[in-house]
């Protein structure tokens, strides 16, 4: 395989050099204080998400669909874990601006799998801004935009200088699965933390509503990271590295049964690691709070038939980038600006087609911006916020396909918003912004197939949103209306000829949608209830599931929530329920409507000791062991009349025990 890395040595170097320049800086201070360089919400606004590390452990998620399955407005299809895709307002994760500890994860590997690698048991917070939004979401949000923050050692340390945690469990479905899980940490200095946990996860193949084992969805997951910080009276940094590999074997299409004799089982493979330094310097008087992030990221993946080891397709990302930006905050107005900058490249091969058309793909592209947004209180009553942000994009076919073939772009992304605080209790917000996204690379595999001819318009996004929040006394409602189009669509089209395709602008996407949430908050608990809904379309029809790399059309969605500790007894009680409703499916003419589903998880976790040290866990998940298909799955092909998309897992009782030392 062809490598495309950079000078690991040279940035790990580099990296080290500033981190230990933040730790002299950091050692110098008098005055420790633990600060918190990422703002963590403790209410998201209408739309959006907000997820704590508590919150998270109460889900007792393994992959992405059992993190994000049960929040408004979020999707998770696929089936097996290889194959999740995340899904925000009906449109796919590729068009998602998500960070991890401020690192960039760009580009899609293969459009029959899924984009992102996450793993829960490393997961501080989730941020979810929904739509294209502020000027500090970064280049080419055109739906949003999530930031991930890794846990760090004063996250799981109290009072104490180091510690450890265990952590074991078991799930009883189809032919099973378990993890373990281990983490040591430590403080080297009263201002300097130091955390490595590594987690092993294997599960064979699950099994679905109608207890029929589902292959082939089996599993093995190897993840790690190790993350040394120091907090400071004035300064905040951290460096942290984190790699995964999962491996499993699936059809070449992971996403997809095997349907067709021409999709053989392939071992499968893929990667992701990341090196992030992150920087804070905030002097304390509303002038210089300097937030500086330096990361690298790699991902790949892989396919081989097992019946002769031949590759199917392979593909790697690689980028290397900074962010750099400054709060300064008066009585009245908040101003962040700053730039960053991004420089990626691509290396992919695919075997997939007949072999006049095999190809290789080496791409590179760069992206340049420069932002500020500014959140002013007008009035007693009035906030206003407005930003604007220039990128410029650059990008260059190397060798291979359309090998020469170049593109350059650049455009401004404005936004504009007004909050207005009605009572005490209630505020109304209205807004409008645009993501503007270059031409930039877009997918490995297809890379290497499709052609780049240098004939392309960016992508804008324009996202018009009204929402209302009210509180009082615990009890809460908030919600949202939204409409947006995404034009010239970038996609991949098949021509047929001297080629197999190109990459064209090829139409125009829009959602109408709207959320809403009632709850209440009590002392040792909390309930609630909502409703979502997205109509997707592109070029004036219903999405489907064809539309991959776009996204799909998902039912109106409601989703229950519940939450109690029982003080006495030491005792977590959580439940989530979802309702789907049926939706039409527009992918043929006599295709049947996607059925509805209603799916119920029940958790509970127990502290037997008084210093919580040890934590026993139960959750069950589908409760009814209802069979379906989740609609961000693909699911009916109109060419074969049948479902060839992975049935959702059924009823899995899991059990798992932890010890913090």
């Amino acid at each position: 395989m062809k490598q495309n890395h950079y000078k690991r040595n040279a940035i790990l170097a580099g990296l080290s050099f500033v981190g230990l320049s933040g730790l002299a800086n950091a050692q110098e201070e008098e005055e420790i204080i633990q600060l918190d360089p990422y703002e963590v919400k403790a209410e998201s606004e209408p739309g959006d998400l907000a997820m704590d590390a508590l919150q998270i452990e109460r889900l007792q998620a393994n992959d992405l669909a059992e993190l994000f399955s049960n929040q408004s407005t979020l999707s998770v299809g696929g089936g097996s874990a290889v194959a999740q895709k995340i899904y925000v307002r009906g449109f796919e994760d590729t068009m998602l601006n998500v960070t991890i500890d401020g690192a960039q994860q760009i580009g899609e590997l293969y459009h029959h799998q899924g984009r992102l690698q996450l793993e829960p048991e490393f997961i501080k917070t989730i941020d979810l801004d929904a739509g294209a939004g502020a000027a500090t979401s970064g280049a080419g949000a055109l739906t949003g935009s999530m930031r991930v923050t890794l846990k760090d050692a004063f996250d799981m340390l109290g009072e104490e200088r180091v510690g450890a945690f265990v952590k074991t469990s078991y799930g009883f479905n189809g032919e099973d699965s378990y993890k373990l899980v281990g983490s040591a940490y430590g403080k080297l200095t009263d201002s300097i933390g130091l955390i490595a946990t590594y987690s092993h996860a294997e599960g064979e193949d699950y099994a679905d509503g109608n207890g029929d084992i589902v292959t082939p969805t089996a599993y093995n997951h190897a993840r790690g990271y190790v993350k040394l910080n120091g907090t400071g009276a004035t300064q905040n940094w951290s460096l942290a590295y984190e790699a995964l590999e999962d491996t499993g074997t699936y059809y070449e299409r992971p996403h997809m049964i095997g349907f067709n004799a021409a999709y053989v089982l392939s071992d499968h493979e893929m990667n992701r690691e990341t090196l992030t330094f992150n920087h804070q310097l905030d002097a304390g008087d509303g002038v210089l709070d300097l937030n500086s992030t330096l990361y690298w990221t790699q991902s790949d993946y892989s396919n081989h038939r097992n019946t002769t080891g031949a590759l199917y397709g392979r593909g790697e990302f690689e980028s290397l980038g900074f962010d750099i930006r400054n709060n300064m905050i008066s009585e009245n107005n908040g101003l962040t600006f700053g730039i960053d900058y991004r420089e990626d490249k691509s290396d992919s091969e695919q075997n997939a087609t007949p072999p006049t058309f095999w190809g290789t793909s080496t791409q590179s592209a760069t992206v340049f911006g420069i932002y500020a947004q500014d959140d002013w209180q007008a009035t007693e009553v009035i906030t206003l916020s407005a930003g604007l942000r220039y990128d410029n994009y650059e990008r260059v076919s190397e060798e291979g396909v359309a090998a020469g073939a170049s593109n350059e772009s650049d455009g401004f992304s404005p936004n504009a918003s007004v909050t207005w605080q009605a009572t005490e209790d209630l505020s109304f917000r209205a807004g409008y912004s645009r993501a503007f996204r270059g031409i930039t690379i877009r997918e490995a595999f297809f890379s290497a197939l499709y052609v780049h001819d240098g004939d392309l318009s960016p992508e804008k996004a324009d996202n018009i949103e009204f929402g209302f929040a009210w509180e009082k006394d615990g009890t809460f409602l908030r919600g949202t209306v939204y409409t947006q189009d995404i034009e010239n669509y970038i996609d991949a089209e098949y021509s047929g000829g001297e080629v197999w395709g190109y990459w064209r602008n090829v139409g125009t996407a829009e959602v109408d949608g709207y959320e809403l949430e009632l709850g209440q908050h009590y002392e040792k608990g909390f309930v609630s209830v909502g409703v979502w809904n997205a109509d997707n379309s592109f070029n004036d029809e219903a999405l489907t599931d064809a539309n991959l790399g776009l996204g799909t059309s998902i039912g109106r969605t409601w989703n229950a929530k519940a939450n109690y500790f029982l003080s006495d007894y030491n005792v977590d009680l959580g439940l989530f329920a979802r309702y789907v409703e049926s939706e039409e499916n527009a992918i043929a003419a006599d295709a049947p409507d996607k059925p509805s589903y209603f799916v119920t998880d029940l958790f509970a976790s127990w502290s037997p000791v008084e210093n919580d040290a040890l934590t026993l866990s139960a959750s069950i998940k589908n409760v009814f062991d209802e069979f379906y298909y989740d609609h961000g799955t693909y699911g009916y092909n109109a060419r074969v009349g049948s479902y060839i998309g992975f049935p959702a897992r059924g009823r899995e009782i899991s059990l798992t025990a932890s010890y913090k030392f």
